[in-house]
């Protein structure tokens, strides 16, 4: 055990620079200047000296994302070489940057998952999302990667309030004529701080669509590990939300500990200053109780579509996390199978409606209140005093 951590977490490092602003994309971003991101990943390193003093490592995981984590490799580079990570090492991709020497570069780096942010081949969806790059742009990333990196991961989106079904049927077709390992098909998301801004969903017809796209991957040979994603049988899979406990570095990023969750500020001057006042760049602090988390944790876990019976996890073997197996069963929305509970298909309609209220009512709030920071002229100091604050019972 290290520190509150009831395992030995993973590690999330948040890049919130883009050339281009999707007019969609809710996450922590701002506009690429070399100058502005030389200053932030001076910052971002003693964010890093700062846990590494107290806990050197190693890290059960490694996930980059943003923003654009591939505008600054080579800002990431030195910063690669001090964490010390026993399993995969993840990075987001904007489709332009994979081709044959980025994907050597991005493998060069020690790099051997990949998300590639498609989203569609339809010119007409693409350019509804204000997406840079083409469906050419698109189909030539996924070609790089192939064969480069140990799993290859492909990120849809559809709106099935106003696209036509057959295009994310059409979209998924081309992932696995190509057999990329894992693609990742995530309903959008309208957050109200987001140009595109507020905006119904077609319920009902994202559950057409999800049981249609699950239909067409087990025809060819994919099964769905998860609400969202669907796995090429036998791969790998790229997992982002599903780690059980990770510690986030950045602006932006957030951390879960089990009984603390924490979330960095998202102002990249509010970030800087913290950290050069010798203080964690910490905005925001929860204390949950046992209950609580390990109905957090049981809520994730709900994700992949299985929950193990007994999982060696103090928080998924709680009895919170129990009573919400049996639950599950009682309502029909899971199933049991061989040494856990899996979802059916009623309950995976389920999840994917609980998981947009959860995404509405719990994290839309707080990132809007830290997206502010990004326009403040001044921000109430808060502290987090020492380096092991987070890390000591």
């Amino acid at each position: 055990m290290i520190g509150v951590f009831p395992a030995t977490p993973g590690v999330y490092l948040h890049v919130p620079f883009c050339r281009t602003i999707c007019p969609f994309c809710p996450y922590n971003k701002v506009g690429y200047r070399a100058d502005l991101a030389a200053d932030y990943f001076s910052a971002l390193e003693r964010e890093a000296s700062l846990y590494l003093s107290a806990h050197p490592g190693p890290f059960t995981s490694l996930y980059v994302g943003g923003g654009t984590p591939t505008l600054c490799l080579a800002e990431l580079e030195g910063l690669l070489g001090r964490l010390p990570v026993t399993g995969e090492r993840a990075i987001e991709v904007l489709p332009s940057h994979m081709t044959p020497p980025g994907a050597a570069r991005i493998r060069d780096l020690g790099f051997d998952y990949v998300s590639l942010g498609v989203q569609s081949f339809d010119e007409g969806v693409l350019r509804r999302l204000g997406r840079p790059g083409s469906p050419q742009t698109n189909r030539t990333a996924i070609e790089s990667a192939l064969g480069v990196f140990d799993c290859v991961d492909v990120d849809l989106i559809f709106d099935s309030a106003y696209d036509d079904p057959a295009t994310l049927l059409d979209d998924l077709t081309t992932c696995f004529r190509y057999e990329v390992d894992q693609v990742s098909t995530y309903p959008l998301m309208r957050f109200g701080f987001t140009p595109f801004g507020k905006g119904r969903h077609a319920r009902r017809r994202e559950h057409a669509a999800l049981r249609e796209a699950t239909r067409l991957a087990e025809s060819w040979g994919y099964e769905r590990r998860s609400v969202w994603t669907f796995n090429r049988r036998g791969s790998a899979a790229y997992s982002s939300i599903t780690r059980p406990y990770y510690l986030g570095l950045g602006a932006g990023s957030a951390s879960f500990a089990g009984r603390l969750f924490f979330a960095n500020h998202f102002g990249l001057d509010q970030y800087r200053r913290d950290l050069d006042e010798g203080r964690l760049p910490v905005a925001r602090v929860v204390r949950l109780s046992a209950p609580a988390a390990a109905a957090y944790r049981a809520f994730w876990q709900a994700y992949t579509g299985r929950v193990p019976l007994r999982a060696g996890d103090p928080l998924l073997d709680h009895p919170v996390a129990s009573a919400l197996r049996r639950a599950s069963r009682v309502v029909g929305w899971a199933r049991r199978e061989d040494d856990g509970v899996v979802l059916t298909g009623k309950g995976y309609d389920r999840y994917h409606d609980l998981e947009r209220w959860v995404t509405y009512h719990l994290i839309e709030p707080l990132w809007a209140e830290l997206m502010e920071e990004h326009t403040a002229t001044s921000v109430p100091p808060r502290a987090v005093p020492h380096t092991t604050a987070l890390w000591e019972d």
